[in-house]
């Protein structure tokens, strides 16, 4: 039994030798001729079950595609569940919510100080609403809020709701007009501000009416599409250069992007409106060693200009694109500069 077992390791052993290693031999096979199947028979057999289709030579490719965002993980940016912005003339209620959220409880607003809807847009966010005299509680909030601002019996409303920027955040801007300014202006549409200082007095208020804890577990599926896609999209060209796309204005998306940076704590060594363009030195303090691993004073460091985020407009787009300034470094750590831009504005 012995000398059995011994013979059958023994072969076992020495047939590692004999059989051949083919396992790298696919790399060198040759195409073989296509199978032809008489006219007489079928070729269901031996036909593809997932079959790629032909693409045909004609179709056109689009100069640029969206890259696919990431899981939705951001946290609020703010602390504050709302804010009163301005920027270029234009004023807005920030809120820390969504649209579907804040449309119910905008409709109990105008139900708390008497003041009636008129029409609305739900789709489209859009609210227009009248009182023929003025709430006396709603009067004396605003002037705490806003002490210079004129007083106003008769008013109509404009709303208009719509997504944030940033993601789980909406936008409210508010026109408020008196008897003559109504007459003179056409209510289907948002107009422009007429009274600012009572515009910002009743978007505070309706800030602190819609965040109130007491009115949290309301939401509207109708008011769910409100706003429409992102309004701040990461690109890519056919070529493979990626850029970011914003639907704002151009101060928007400037004051965004200086938003962005600082959030980031991204080093901005210089901005140039002239040149539309915000010049940075390093990702964070962190990089200035983690790149060159220089032992050179920070505060010099950090004036270098390594990179240049270049805005621009066309027609009611902007652009942001990143440009390398410093060969020593490379392409890379400009997409990452991108890449947390983006990641900090939307």
């Amino acid at each position: 039994m012995n000398k059995f077992v011994f013979l059958v390791i023994v072969a076992s052993v020495s047939a590692c030798g004999v059989i051949k290693d083919r396992s790298t031999e696919y790399a060198q096979a040759e195409y073989g001729k296509p199978l032809i199947v008489p006219e007489s028979l079928s070729d269901s057999k031996i036909r593809s079950v997932f079959p790629i289709p032909s693409v045909g030579s004609d179709r056109e490719v689009a100069d640029s595609f969206e890259l696919p965002r990431p899981p939705n993980g951001t946290a609020a940016l703010s602390k504050e569940p709302f804010s009163v912005e301005s920027v270029g003339g234009q004023m807005w209620l920030r809120l820390e919510t969504s649209p579907g959220k804040v449309w119910p409880l905008l409709d109990l607003f105008w139900e708390e100080y008497g003041i009636d809807v008129l029409s609305e847009e739900i789709s489209q966010g859009f609210v227009t609403a009248y009182t023929a005299n003025l709430d006396s509680e709603l009067k004396a909030k605003i002037t705490e809020h806003q002490p210079e601002a004129p007083i106003i019996t008769e008013a109509t409303f404009q709303a208009s709701l719509v997504q944030g920027v940033r993601r789980n955040t909406a936008e409210l801007q508010l026109r408020v007009l008196d008897s003559n300014q109504t007459k003179q202006v056409d209510l289907a549409k948002l107009v422009a501000p007429q009274n600012p200082k009572v515009e910002q007095a009743i978007l505070s208020l309706i800030g602190e009416f819609v965040t109130s804890e007491d009115l949290q577990n309301r939401y509207s599926l109708l008011a769910n599409d409100i706003g429409g896609d992102a309004r701040v999209r990461l690109m890519k060209t056919q070529s493979g250069d990626s850029f970011i796309e914003l639907d704002l204005s151009f101060q928007r998306a400037w004051s965004e992007l200086g938003k962005a940076l600082k959030s980031a704590g991204v080093l901005v060594s210089d901005i140039d409106l002239s040149q539309k363009s915000y010049f940075i030195s390093y990702l964070n303090e962190e990089s200035i060693t983690k790149w060159y691993r220089t032992s050179d004073q920070s505060d010099e460091k950090s004036k270098e200009r390594n990179y240049r985020l270049l805005l621009e407009q066309s027609d009611d787009k902007v652009f942001i694109r990143v440009k390398r300034l410093n060969e020593a470094l490379d392409i890379e750590t400009g997409l990452e500069l991108l890449n947390i831009v983006f990641e900090h504005i939307s």
